[in-house]
């Protein structure tokens, strides 16, 4: 195709893809979030292949997928949450501690918060109430026990609150902030490719998902922040701001903790201590006003989700031995991360660590894939993103349509599988665009052998020059 014709077309699948999101995020059909899932990521899928074949170059390109980015967000904070109820909990627990109370010492059920309570927050029961308490119906999903929200996310939520005048606007302020959250992402990982001199388009990945659309721009899940934390982390200059804000990242959201094996090569001791002592620092009110009620609904979610039994983990053995096969697993890739990191470019074994994560554990939550769509943007890691559709997907069809859990397994599989057919395609384009730039160093003089080098890359990569 000509490269006009391949612009059409992109034009049309991000007009189509606009679309999706403005008319099925706001609509009340049956089984709305989960066809938004398959047709928005197909749509992103193709646009994404078009993007990488224009291979744009120029600064103006980055800003025109920012630019898009920046679109999808705007249609996502027209609707409220339609697939989650997470921003409830986010609301409650922002007001309790506006209201002089730590939020880790009662559960929204607690008859001593009966003050606190508005229309907003308890609803008279009514049949089929999915939130059932003392008090009446609440929006707010698991009333009876405490937050599970790290400190950090806890800070956010009452900084929201603050700059809302109080919470107006409801569920708003929370979107207009992930939404934010995820341009200022799109923003450091443009600014990331410039400075390494790597293809722009992958900033797409990132900005043009449906996760980072739907679960943080509509669904306001507060990962966006623990996202944008890891990703200072990872392209910070020094071990003490890398280290740190790593920390920050688990204090939101406790899953960041899987890049740190990526920040080791740079002074180890030095980014454990510092991500070590910010989530300390954060800790340490809650535990002087609560003690061990900090810990929050942790231990129960992990039952919950079956982790403690070993059943969540969907593509090991069923029974406590998946468990340690998924540990065994996980240290098996923190080692090789370890060894093989790089410290001017920690996110490419970060990819692999937080991607083999996902496999081994199999969450059933789209947002939590979040941090895996960055780091695939980061990197140029294109073949992880089966493994971030499967979480979503998974979630829809379980929500949706009540899907048995062999389905689970199978959309993981698929995934998987996927993955490793993609990386092996591309290792053996790498290999073949590596032969081909020895075989072309060759024929020219030792003037051109830059110019060749940048064009055929040892690692086979090729950078558009449009």
């Amino acid at each position: 195709m000509t490269r006009r014709v391949l612009l059409a077309v992109l034009g049309g699948l991000v007009l189509a893809e606009a679309a999706a999101f403005a008319v099925l995020l706001p609509s009340h059909a049956r089984h709305h979030n989960l066809r938004l899932e398959i047709i928005g990521w197909t749509l992103f899928a193709l646009a994404i292949g078009v993007l990488a074949a224009l291979g744009p170059t120029t600064r103006r390109a980055g800003a025109l997928i920012i630019g898009v980015g920046i679109a999808f967000q705007i249609i996502a904070v027209l609707t409220p949450p339609t697939s989650s109820d997470d921003d409830f909990r986010y609301l409650w627990d922002a007001k309790v501690q506006l209201s002089g109370i730590d939020p880790y010492r009662y559960p929204p059920a607690a008859p001593e918060l009966d003050h606190l309570r508005t229309h907003f927050f308890v609803y008279p029961p009514y049949s089929g109430c999915p939130w059932p308490e003392p008090q009446g119906c609440s929006p707010i999903n698991r009333p009876t026990v405490r937050t599970i929200y790290p400190p950090v996310a806890e800070g956010a939520f009452t900084a929201i609150r603050l700059v809302s005048f109080g919470g107006h606007g409801n569920h708003l302020p929370l979107q207009l902030a992930a939404a934010l959250g995820s341009i200022v992402v799109a923003w450091l990982l443009y600014r990331r490719r410039i400075e390494q001199d790597r293809p722009l388009w992958t900033v797409a990945v990132w900005a043009w998902c449906p996760v980072t659309v739907v679960e943080y721009g509509s669904n306001a899940h507060i990962d966006w922040l623990a996202v944008l934390l890891a990703v200072l982390a990872l392209t910070a200059r020094g071990a003490v701001a890398g280290g740190g804000l790593a920390g920050a990242a688990i204090a939101t959201k406790l899953y960041p903790a899987l890049i740190l094996p990526s920040l080791l090569k740079r002074r180890p001791l030095v980014v454990l201590g510092s991500a070590v002592a910010l989530v300390a620092i954060s800790y340490v009110p809650h535990v002087l006003a609560v003690g061990a009620k900090v810990i929050g609904y942790l231990p129960g979610y992990l039952r919950e989700e079956h982790y403690a039994s070993g059943q969540r983990f969907l593509l090991l053995p069923i029974g406590r031995a998946a468990t340690v096969i998924a540990v065994l697993a996980l240290v098996g890739v923190a080692a090789w991360v370890v060894r093989r990191s790089d410290p001017d470019r920690p996110e490419d074994t970060a990819v692999v660590m937080v991607g083999a994560a996902m496999v081994v554990t199999t969450p059933s939550y789209g947002w939590y894939a979040g941090l895996l769509i960055a780091l695939i943007a980061l990197s140029g890691r294109l073949a992880w993103l089966p493994v971030a559709l499967a979480p979503g997907l998974w979630y829809l069809l379980r929500g949706d349509v009540d899907a048995p859990i062999w389905v689970g397994r199978v959309v993981f599989a698929a995934a998987l599988a996927l993955t490793l057919a993609l990386a092996g395609s591309v290792g053996r384009a790498g290999r073949e665009g590596h032969r081909r730039g020895v075989r072309l160093a060759g024929r020219v003089g030792p003037g051109e052998r830059d110019l060749v080098a940048r064009v055929v890359p040892a690692d086979g990569t090729r950078h558009g020059v449009g």
